[in-house]
């Protein structure tokens, strides 16, 4: 029976430990004299130092540490932690993020493209990429990032996706000198780019042959030009 009172005993102990603690933080918290520190990770330096007063306590910065993401003046750190009790008239100390400060991006999007980078010049920011896609109006501003009010600017500037004329593809025929002026009437009406080189052959047989940069059958988008050669003689 020896085990059976030292698990007695074993369990003695726990219950009375778990009774002091609940007992002493009971005591804590329901002294005036002592508050629950606020947790101010996050918060601009001003939201932090409000909070922290709002419970009697002051705030110390100790020190910043560069970050790239995390705008200036946010905390990043604090002692005490969050939810421990506190003695009123403590000091919260924290650290700050030394980052980006944040700027006001002006609403770019619906503007035409050349709108929208006057209206970039104008504030004094600089244009980082542009994006093009496809869309129904071509060179509008589609979307902008970062966003528009108060947020954090990319070193390198703002980035514009921009609506862009979608591109066409085309399956090239077979051109001859029978059908080239109706083919060319087809690539007018498609807007296809091309450039037409006659060539006269003086041992040709007096027929019209047509001689293509892009062989037969092969798909070409529209911003490619074509080259023809219309080789007759005779």
């Amino acid at each position: 029976m020896k085990w059976l009172r030292i698990l007695l005993y074993a369990l003695t102990c726990i219950v009375v430990f778990i009774c002091t603690t609940s007992l002493s933080i009971r005591f804590i918290l329901k002294d005036d004299s002592t508050v629950l520190c606020p947790d101010v990770t996050g918060l601009d330096v001003e939201e932090a130092k409000t909070t922290v007063q709002q419970k009697g306590l002051s705030l110390l910065i100790v020190k910043y540490e560069k970050k790239r993401d995390i705008p200036y003046n946010r905390v990043l750190v604090q002692k005490p932690d969050a939810a421990i009790p506190v003695k009123v008239g403590r000091t919260v100390s924290v650290i700050l993020s030394d980052g980006p400060r944040p700027s006001t991006i002006p609403f770019f999007v619906g503007l035409p493209i050349e709108e929208g980078q006057k209206a970039l010049e104008e504030a004094g920011i600089a244009l980082k990429k542009i994006i093009y896609v496809p869309s129904d109006v071509p060179g509008q501003i589609l979307a902008q990032a970062p966003g528009s009010g108060e947020n954090i600017l990319d070193e390198e500037g703002m980035v514009f996706v921009v609506g862009g004329r979608e591109r066409r593809f085309y399956v090239m025929p077979e051109i001859t000198g029978s059908n080239c002026a109706a083919s060319i009437q087809e690539m007018d009406r498609k807007r296809i780019h091309y450039s037409i080189t006659p060539i006269y052959n003086q041992d040709g047989t007096g027929n019209i042959t047509v001689k293509s940069s892009i062989l037969p059958m092969t798909i070409f988008n529209e911003g490619q030009v074509l080259e023809l050669q219309t080789i007759s003689g005779g």
